[in-house]
């Protein structure tokens, strides 16, 4: 079951008693995915989730006298698409009156509220819409439509509620889209998806401490590499003293140096620093460990240099 699926489930319980907001709803349905005939006057609404059909249904029952009939179609496919169309034929004027369908807004849709604008939003969604799992790579909520009058009135609504939506164009459709996470989120509420918007978060919120415990290991990894790059090139140098230097001509500050970095030859500087306080000198600072090395660095390169 796809995540889109699951909100549209956790939608189809959602229900609330005020008629203004129902017929919200209805009209986004119609405006934004159905279709009116004239000889003879119907309506009709298709979708390939038979819930979402079933809504729409008892909707329109709830307040109009309609004889309506279910339609069911298997698109011979590979996925053996199935498709329900709604069919309302006796009252589909009256619906169409109501809503004012042959204009751009019933007067419900005029005088629309923050409830009227969730239920607006809810019913687009329902008919047009899809959500990415909030578990995939990127974040991406749509609704889709080749009703361009609706798609920038949704748009108005959802950065009426701050969502940042946008536009762009797909074949025949313009798609509404949000992608940032928190605007996905807000919209879900909005809707009244509040069960699948709290497993949302948590997706969310579980993913970006994997990412967050990824990048902090790759940090240690990185940290562990230039620790070894570093510790390497310290060790080639001591080693050479060893082998070509009159040692006894050394500070024995930096002979102590040496030792402890061979004695530990995987320490990070601050791990040496550790040994160094315990066993050695505990005032030694980390700019003065620093220091030590790049002498015992510049004192292997100038003899090397008079050896040759």
């Amino acid at each position: 079951m796809s995540f889109s699926l699951d909100v549209k489930t956790d939608l189809l319980t959602y229900s609330q008693s005020e008629e203004a907001i129902d017929k919200l709803e209805i009209e986004s349905m119609i405006r934004i995915s159905g279709e009116i005939g004239i000889i003879p006057v119907k309506l009709s609404l298709t979708s390939n989730n038979s819930g979402i059909i079933r809504r729409f249904l008892a909707l329109t029952k709830k307040y109009y006298k309609v004889d309506t009939n279910i339609l069911k179609r298997v698109i011979d496919r590979f996925d053996s698409h199935t498709s329900y169309t709604a069919e309302i034929t006796e009252g589909a004027d009256k619906i169409i009156s109501d809503l004012n369908l042959f204009s751009d807004a019933s007067e419900y849709k005029k005088n629309i509220n923050i409830q009227g604008m969730n239920a607006y939003l809810r019913g687009a969604f329902l008919v047009r819409g899809s959500v990415n799992d909030p578990n995939a790579r990127s974040n991406h909520l749509e609704i889709s439509s080749t009703n361009e009058e609706e798609i920038l009135f949704i748009q108005r609504i959802m950065n009426d509620f701050e969502l940042n939506a946008r536009i762009t164009k797909r074949k025949n459709y313009l798609v509404l889209y949000i992608k940032a996470r928190e605007a996905i989120t807000d919209f879900l509420y909005h809707i009244g998806c509040k069960k699948i918007m709290e497993s949302y978060q948590n997706a969310i919120i579980t993913r970006a401490a994997k990412t967050v415990a990824k990048r902090s290991v790759n940090l240690t990894l990185a940290n562990q590499d230039k620790t070894n790059a570093s510790a390497k090139e310290q060790l080639k140098y001591i080693e050479y003293l060893e082998y070509n230097y009159p040692l006894e001509n050394l500070d024995s500050r930096l002979l102590m140096v040496m030792k402890v970095r061979k004695d530990y030859p995987d320490y990070s500087l601050m791990d040496l620093l550790d040994i160094i306080h315990e066993e050695y000198d505990p005032k030694l600072t980390k700019s003065g460990l620093n220091h030590r090395f790049r002498r015992i660095k510049e004192i292997a390169l100038e003899y090397k240099k008079k050896d040759n």
